[in-house]
């Protein structure tokens, strides 16, 4: 009877420690995919800005778009284990970076940027939302790159002006709830879109809108740092 006992304890004991081994395990795995949803951020950020940037001309624009550039090596340089994935879309980078100018370059690298953190969110299995609240966030970023470029001719070219007045319409369902950003896409359809004649500089275009992606990516970074933290406090 002791013996069955000890054997009892012996038992329950391994599987405590095993269960408490498999949690300590999978709060690292979750660290790790807010790690390299966190770095993802970081570089979608300037992805965006590079893009919007590459649209202007102009030593400003042009010394910009090298320290945006530099900040993107890092990053690279700097992968998280948990972000291998990443790795893989350096020689796109690489590309696009020689050639800031090229709007649909940055949206093809950018997509596969938002596909890489829907599965690092997947793998992290919270109900963050992060991947989808990005992915929504580009179009507002796609309609500061098109801006920019419209803003760079005398009449804004109709096939920009077919798609700035896709997505303007598309961001109108959360501009009812946003002062800045239904100002912001009132005076596009006034300076940009409709007038014969735009009255709205390519730099006052990003400045207009950069801003609003600013404030709702850091929304964003918020987020994942205080999910990090309950990680973390979660794993002592």
């Amino acid at each position: 009877m002791t013996i069955a006992l000890a054997s009892l304890a012996v038992a329950l004991l391994a599987a405590l420690l095993y269960r408490r081994s498999a949690l300590q395990r999978e709060r690292h795995h979750g660290h790790a995919q807010l790690q390299a949803l966190m770095h993802s951020l970081e570089m979608l950020q300037r992805l965006q800005k590079h893009r919007g940037l590459g649209g202007q001309g102009g030593a400003a624009a042009r010394a910009q778009c090298s320290q945006l550039a530099d900040e993107l090596e890092r990053l690279w340089r700097e992968l998280p284990p948990s972000a291998d994935e990443l790795q893989e879309l350096y020689r796109d980078w690489q590309a696009v970076r020689t050639r800031a100018d090229d709007f649909e370059a940055h949206c093809r690298l950018i997509e596969r940027l938002l596909t890489a953190m829907q599965l690092f969110e997947l793998r992290q299995a919270a109900e963050l939302d992060i991947a989808r609240q990005c992915r929504e966030l580009e179009e507002l970023a796609r309609l500061r790159g098109l801006a920019v470029r419209g803003a760079a001719a005398t009449r804004c070219p109709l096939p920009l002006q077919v798609q700035l007045r896709y997505l303007s319409l598309r961001l109108q369902r959360g501009a009812a709830a946003n002062g800045a950003l239904a100002s912001a896409l009132e005076r596009l359809q006034r300076q940009l879109i409709e007038p014969l004649r735009v009255a709205i500089s390519a730099q006052e275009c990003f400045e207009l809108l950069t801003p609003l992606i600013d404030e709702q990516l850091g929304e964003l970074r918020r987020r994942l740092l205080a999910a990090d933290r309950h990680t973390q406090e979660t794993r002592a």
